[in-house]
């Protein structure tokens, strides 16, 4: 009897232990993939880019669909996540993020930069799902 009452507190203790690291793991893994993800985009690797979005979004929009109709490849200039903040299943994400495009203007010597705050959700669309953009 002593053996079982040990055996459960030490599965509900791991559970516990396992679920404070998820939380934090998800924020790292979601903050890498949003940082990855505006990398490809910013280089106009669309390709790479678009493996990130959900496998609905790609269901709904073909590839070559995407490719034709992404906007700011060759303006954006960079883009570093700020926060992310996952609800209490650690299966749902908002990343904030700031982008910044560059552009050229006429009589100026130096492109203009312009800077602004970007909110994206993330979703784990199953237990080994990787992390997936939603497009709203």
């Amino acid at each position: 009897m002593l053996t079982k009452v040990h055996g459960y507190l030490w599965g509900v203790y791991l559970s516990v232990l396992l679920a404070g690291c998820g939380g934090m793991t998800a924020e790292k893994d979601v903050a890498e993939a949003a940082q990855k993800r505006w990398e490809y985009l910013i280089a106009g690797n669309l390709e790479q880019a678009y493996h990130y979005y959900t496998d609905a979004f790609k269901q709904a929009t073909p590839y070559e669909h995407f490719r034709n109709n992404v906007r700011g490849t060759g303006l954006w200039n960079r883009a570093t996540v700020e926060t992310v903040k996952c609800d209490d299943s650690a299966s749902r994400c908002t990343v904030t993020l700031d982008v910044t495009v560059s552009m050229k203007m006429r009589g100026l010597s130096k492109p203009v930069e312009s800077s602004d705050r970007v909110a994206e959700v993330w979703v784990k669309e199953g237990w080994f799902s990787d992390w997936r953009y939603i497009k709203e």
